[in-house]
């Protein structure tokens, strides 16, 4: 190869972290810059020898087009030099080696039809160039990277010293300040993008105008959802409509968006560069776990399992298995052999990826909180900046659109599914369960609702969790076989493991969010790919916790000691924990099963879990997971696809309501007042469920069942079969997170036991005519 060759393609890759956002020269991150030629193979910027170029050698270096194959082996015609403006300047080694390489004079080279040998010169260095890239091995795009090279502007108005910022979630990078009215800028960014990404985030491009006193001018805004790439060519070149306003596209409403389209002032040039990843695919081999399986046979993650059978095997070959399971209610009195566990590995971020840096948290957490713990707040951070994308409200905005939204759903009624009451059976089983979810709060749950020896009486007890547990449930202190009620990690939540001796079975009750650990497990809403669907990232990750850390102990005394069933309960974060927890054992059944000649069942209750799998997941294990929501419960509702729906709805309802003012709003207003603004509202909320991609709801997995005050006696309950569709809409309701405490699900049981006893027309409904049920309709009374 040429030095002059050599020369072009020497600059190494630089590393992509995001530039601060006032930075005007080319920051870190980017694969170009404005005085570097971009490699698209190599996604690194190329030098140019310091050579002086008159105007036709620019004129045909644009004219000329570079074939690049891409990764599926077509051949894609590039015009990488157009747009991009060469700099007269380089280091020295670079220059004397260019110099040597092309014989150039000192004297500026002129090319016109009277000097044919500038113009064979010329000729030369662009055909060594052309046949140098298409000889050079083809790099594949890098999985989860999105980039993005920025070209030209079109507007309808002068800029004088026009830059760009683009943004994804936490990812942000600004161009350089081009002097130019059109921009001009030819300059690349690289973005890392998740599965989760490309599900809900947009990249957002801002225009601005440098001002050198004042502040400068936001001109408007583009942006790109990820999820509109699907079936789009993995590189393209395409103009991207710039709109005179800071809000979200993504998030508008029906009323914002007809404002905003007539507010169009031009267009931005981009070539983007993305290999959309493909959604999960379900497993059409998969048979529902039925009672055995008849021969050994291993699930793909049963397979790649090896530290989980390797711990099973040595648990069930312990002839004293069952004195292994830890017993601890303060996390500082653990045993030094808990240490020694394998550490679990974050499950939504990857040890390769570049993650933005937060030095005032790196500092801060460095000093308060473990690695481990910092690394999620990080991961929580990146979540929310990429759901805040466009959320930009004031908080008396805030207020008038949460007090819109109560009042819009104020006469919206959930339409109780006509499919008749839960047997006797069913919400007797219910209630017995609930009494072992609800004993994993401790003695201040019990106390909570009011069925302690009092909370000053129960705090001042030694171990008084544990101590609560065991008068709650009455059973012996021997058969509280494993207990840690304090938890000091996250994505390990409290439990405990009891030996039911009415049932016969081992009771694994998972405590919900009760702490700062709790709450950040519950914030990992990442989704991820699972088993051919969905799944909550944080949730998943604790269930992996109790895999490999509680399941092989449990298999061993279940061996030993012959226990006919393993029950696993939760509440709230609990619920979602155990249904994850629970799909994870089906695939091991036949372990179980073997172990006890066939006789063998796992079977979850979960009451008023969060949101877990995705929809094909929830209705797979049906017949094995069964919850429990009352009435609108909010927590139960929740995933980040219905909050992505929330904070539409949001937007739409402080539009709706800017006519009203803020005294109309919350003291004065009529129902002639209301109209106008709820039906903007219904307006939105329509726009919504008709959307031609929606955003990916989560769901509560397994056959659902739903408490319901009587229609007309409020203090009788009924237990009715339900549908998980419930989950993909939240209700802005005033009791909708009053109806997720304890106290509420403990006085409902014994009414709903109470109901299904003086009704004998109760019949049962299967699973496969839930699964069949049309969408639960969400109706809107008329107002006169």
């Amino acid at each position: 190869m040429s030095d002059a060759v050599a020369a072009l393609f020497s600059r190494p890759k630089p590393t992509p972290t995001p530039s601060p956002r006032n930075s005007t020269g080319p920051g870190p991150g980017r694969f170009s810059g404005s005085a570097s030629l971009p490699n698209l193979i190599t996604q690194q910027p190329l030098q140019r020898p310091s050579m002086t170029t008159s105007v036709a050698t620019l004129t045909a270096v644009s004219q000329t087009d570079i074939h690049i194959a891409s990764p599926t082996s077509s051949r894609t015609s590039i015009n990488s030099f157009s747009t991009t403006s060469f700099s007269t300047s380089t280091s020295t080694s670079t220059a004397s080696t260019s110099a040597s390489s092309l014989q150039a004079s000192s004297c500026p080279t002129v090319l016109t039809p009277s000097n044919p040998l500038a113009n064979s010169a010329a000729a030369q260095l662009l055909s060594r160039v052309s046949e140098e890239i298409k000889q050079r091995p083809w790099r594949p795009l890098p999985d989860k990277r999105l980039q993005i090279n920025v070209k030209r502007i079109d507007l309808n108005q002068v800029l004088q010293r026009p830059y760009v910022i683009l943004t994804l979630g936490d990812q942000s990078y600004q161009t350089s300040t081009s002097e130019r009215e059109h921009g001009d800028w030819n300059e690349g960014f690289e973005f890392r993008v998740t599965y989760h990404a490309q599900l809900f985030d947009s990249l957002q491009l801002d225009l601005y105008d440098r001002s050198i006193l004042l502040r400068d001018r936001h001109v408007g805004r583009a942006e790109i959802k990820l999820s509109h790439l699907e079936g789009l060519p993995e590189s393209f070149t395409s103009f991207y409509e710039i709109w005179d306003r800071t809000k979200s596209a993504s998030t508008m409403s029906n009323l914002a968006g007809k404002k905003t389209l007539s507010s169009n002032i031009g267009a931005i040039q981009l070539r983007v560069h993305y290999r959309y990843q493909k959604p999960p695919q379900p497993d059409e081999n998969f048979e529902p776990p039925m009672s055995i399986v008849p021969a050994p046979r291993l699930s793909n993650e049963l397979e790649v399992d090896s530290d989980f059978l390797a711990q099973l095997s040595e648990a069930m070959m312990d002839d004293a298995s069952d004195t292994r399971f830890q017993k601890y209610e303060d996390p500082e009195n653990r045993e030094a052999g808990s240490r020694q566990q394998a550490e679990l590995k974050f499950a939504t971020v990857d040890d390769d990826e570049t993650v933005v840096q937060y030095p005032i948290l790196d500092m801060v957490g460095s000093w308060t909180i473990a690695p481990e713990t910092q690394k999620v707040v990080k991961a929580v951070i990146r979540l929310a900046s990429a759901f805040g994308q466009g959320f930009e409200l004031t908080n008396a905005q805030i207020l008038t659109g949460v007090v819109v939204l109560e009042r819009y759903y104020r006469d919206v009624t959930s339409e109780r599914m006509d499919t008749g009451l839960a047997t006797l059976e069913q919400v007797e089983h219910a209630g017995y369960f609930w009494r072992f979810s609800m004993a994993c709060y401790g003695w201040a749950g019990i106390n909570f609702v009011g069925k302690g020896n009092g909370i000053i009486k129960d705090f001042i007890r030694w171990r008084s969790d544990h101590a609560c547990a065991i008068d709650f449930l009455r059973i012996p202190k021997e058969d509280l076989l494993a207990y840690e009620f304090h938890a000091s990690k996250v994505f390990h939540p409290s439990y405990y493991v009891a030996l039911d001796r009415a049932t016969n079975s081992i009771v694994l009750a998972i405590r919900g969010t009760m702490s700062a650990f709790d709450t950040l497990t519950d914030l990992v809403c990442e989704y991820q790919q699972w088993k051919g669907g969905l799944v909550h990232g944080g949730m998943k990750t604790s269930a992996d916790w109790f895999m490999a850390n509680l399941v092989p102990q449990l298999v061993a005394y279940i061996s030993k000691h012959k226990v006919s069933a393993l029950n696993i309960v939760g509440h709230s974060l609990g619920g979602g924990t155990a249904s994850i927890l629970t799909m994870m054992l089906l695939d091991h059944q036949h372990e179980f099963q073997s172990l006890m000649n066939g006789h063998f069942r796992i079977q979850c209750h979960a009451f008023a879990p969060a949101c877990s799998v995705s929809k094909d997941l929830a209705d797979r294990y049906r017949d094995h997971i069964r919850c429990y929501v009352y009435e609108d419960d909010i927590v139960s509702r929740l995933s980040y696809g219905s909050m992505m729906d929330v904070k539409t709805m949001m937007l739409g309802a402080v539009e709706a309501a800017a006519h009203m003012g803020l005294t109309k709003v919350f003291l004065t207003g009529t129902d002639e007042d209301w109209k106008s603004t709820l039906d903007t509202v219904s307006e939105v909320r329509q726009q919504i469920k008709n959307a031609a991609i929606q955003n990916p709801k989560l769901y509560i997995a397994g056959a659902v069942f739903q408490l319901w005050r009587h229609l007309d006696e409020h203090d009788c309950v009924e237990m009715k079969p339900a549908s998980n569709r419930l989950c993909e809409e939240v209700l802005i309701k005033q009791a909708a997170l009053s109806q997720h405490l304890l106290g509420i699900l403990d006085n409902a049981f014994p009414k709903a036991r109470e109901s299904s006893m003086m009704i004998p027309s109760n019949q049962a409904v299967s699973p496969t005519t839930l699964a069949k049920e049309k969408t639960i309709r969400l109706t809107r009374k008329k107002t006169n």
